[in-house]
């Protein structure tokens, strides 16, 4: 077993944080539109490019971790949401389903918005997982917009209540594997450290109201999509 790390939070706001959001926007506006600009590229071959980029970062973070004696059960299993998403993510781009483009756009624009806002980078800061940590979280971002800008995504009615239900079951199974060995996955035993304003109370009450956010995000995710919905519905009939 590694050592357990000291997680480290990037206060918003700061130098550091500027840099970080300005490189994590550069680089999705630069992956998502040169397919618009290089008409040779394939877009089935492009989104498998950008699979194996995650793949790879993932890892790489793990072999990071395990050489320099950092990994660790607690702290370096896949088991947030956002390291789940981006699982999803690399089978997503190889082999499109609706229901699993539908857990990435609600799971990954939560996750990955908060989690570049206000960092808090669980295995610490040290070489490969600074940048590992903004890999994957970007990532999460980029594959829901390359989504609906090139595989012509939209998420179904009442999915965003669909993977609200879908949250509860992972959180399920994530909470008893934390019980098991004494993590922290998801965040479900002790509140982050980042000052988000929607981290509200001590356990469990930010919990509750964790859920409560999740169910408001999710619905304000779909409603760009509602008026099309609504529309294709009115036509079908």
């Amino acid at each position: 077993m590694g050592i357990y790390q000291t997680p480290v939070v990037i206060d918003p706001f700061s130098t550091i944080w500027w840099q970080c959001i300005i490189a994590v926007v550069a680089s999705i506006v630069l992956i998502v539109s040169l397919p618009f600009y290089w008409k040779k590229l394939q877009h089935k071959n492009y989104a498998i490019f950008i699979a194996f980029v995650l793949l790879i970062n993932t890892l790489v973070e793990q072999w990071y971790n395990i050489h320099n004696g950092f990994w660790n059960l607690q702290q370096s299993i896949p088991g947030h949401l956002c390291s789940i998403s981006n699982i999803l993510c690399i089978f997503l781009l190889f082999n499109y389903k609706q229901w699993l483009a539908e857990c990435i756009y609600y799971w990954g624009l939560l996750g990955g918005i908060h989690a570049i806002l206000t960092p808090e980078l669980v295995m610490g800061n040290q070489g490969y997982n600074f940048f590992s940590y903004f890999i994957s979280h970007g990532g999460l971002i980029l594959v829901v917009v390359y989504m609906i800008k090139h595989m012509n995504f939209k998420p179904r009615r009442k999915s965003w209540l669909w993977v609200l239900g879908y949250t509860q079951i992972i959180a399920l199974g994530v909470g008893i594997f934390n019980y098991a060995v004494n993590a922290n996955y998801m965040f479900l035993r002790e509140r982050p450290l980042v000052n988000n304003p929607l981290i509200i109370g001590e356990w469990p009450y930010y919990i509750i109201v964790f859920e409560l956010m999740a169910l408001l995000h999710f619905w304000a995710f779909y409603l760009p999509f509602a008026k099309k919905n609504r529309l294709a519905s009115i036509i079908a009939s």
